[in-house]
């Protein structure tokens, strides 16, 4: 049983996680509409509002003259990698197929950890990273399924490794900066890099595509806010488990919005993410990992 005390902080996460869900669909719905990096670029942008609440509500005005900026930059630059592969791979991808191959990102980072911060690989995390990538695999359907495609799975995967490595810097030098600074940073740094590359291709929005980009992005700001709180509050074990609540989330935004029931190669794959994530945070008995 989960402790009065967390109650509250466990749903914020979960609602959390439904808000990310919720900017990646709004992310696939316009994606054939308009530049990727135009979304992206508008995303970032729109995510700052809440996230720039919690920074000077918690940190103060002046929280900017106190930061390792060659950290930031780095994180930042990884998070905005991290940013576009991911939803380049939600806008060729169905949701369900997206989240069992994002999890793939604590898989990673469980072997970074043992080269780079010297965590020990015991036989639970061995199992769980074996069961988690087979999860993956199976979910990325590479066994004749017409529904995936190739370069959606390699772009998803891809953004994982990004983020691994984000959580993995983040870890190694988290006494640099509170996690809300560096979400403000990285959204700072990203929309200035989207804003960069799209500058010449920007395309006016109509009112109800402009909103629907607005609301993705003041959501996902809502939601890092959320996930930061959780992660601040819960224990790792039990903050841990409410990431899976957006395979849940992935298959019912599919199947409402895009019309995309799960196969059972992604039902089997989802389950054995699932049993892996179970056993990690059950059996693990180090539990930090990120």
């Amino acid at each position: 049983m989960i402790k009065k005390s967390y109650v509250i902080p466990f749903f914020i996460a979960v609602i959390g996680y439904f808000f990310m869900v919720f900017m990646d669909a709004a992310i696939k719905v316009l994606g054939d509409k308009y530049d990727i990096f135009q979304l992206l670029f508008l995303n970032a942008v729109f995510s700052l509002i809440p996230i720039s609440f919690f920074v000077l509500k918690f940190h103060g005005i002046h929280f900017f003259k106190k930061q390792n900026y060659k950290f930031q930059i780095v994180r930042g630059l990884l998070h905005s990698g991290g940013f576009f592969f991911v939803l380049k791979g939600v806008i060729l991808l169905p949701l369900a197929v997206v989240y069992p191959i994002l999890f793939s990102a604590p898989l990673i980072l469980l072997v970074l950890s043992h080269f780079f911060l010297k965590d020990t690989i015991n036989t639970v995390r061995v199992t769980v990273i074996i069961l988690g990538f087979i999860g993956v695999i199976i979910s990325a359907e590479p066994f004749g399924g017409n529904t995936v495609s190739v370069m959606g799975a390699i772009y998803v995967f891809l953004g994982a490794l990004c983020i691994a490595i984000v959580n993995l810097i983040t870890r190694k030098f988290e006494a640099l900066a509170s996690s809300y600074e560096t979400a403000f940073f990285s959204m700072v740094i990203s929309s200035s890099i989207f804003l960069f590359v799209m500058s010449s291709n920007f395309e006016v929005m109509s009112f109800q595509d402009l909103s629907i980009s607005f609301a993705g992005g003041f959501f996902a700001g809502l939601g890092v806010s959320a996930i930061i709180y959780g992660a601040r509050t819960l224990p790792a074990a039990i903050f841990g488990m409410t990431s899976y609540f957006q395979l849940l989330y992935g298959a019912i935004f599919g199947w409402l919005i895009f019309y995309q029931l799960p196969t059972s190669q992604n039902i089997i794959g989802i389950c054995c993410v699932l049993i892996a994530g179970l056993m990690l945070f059950i059996l693990d008995k180090q539990k930090k990992i990120g």
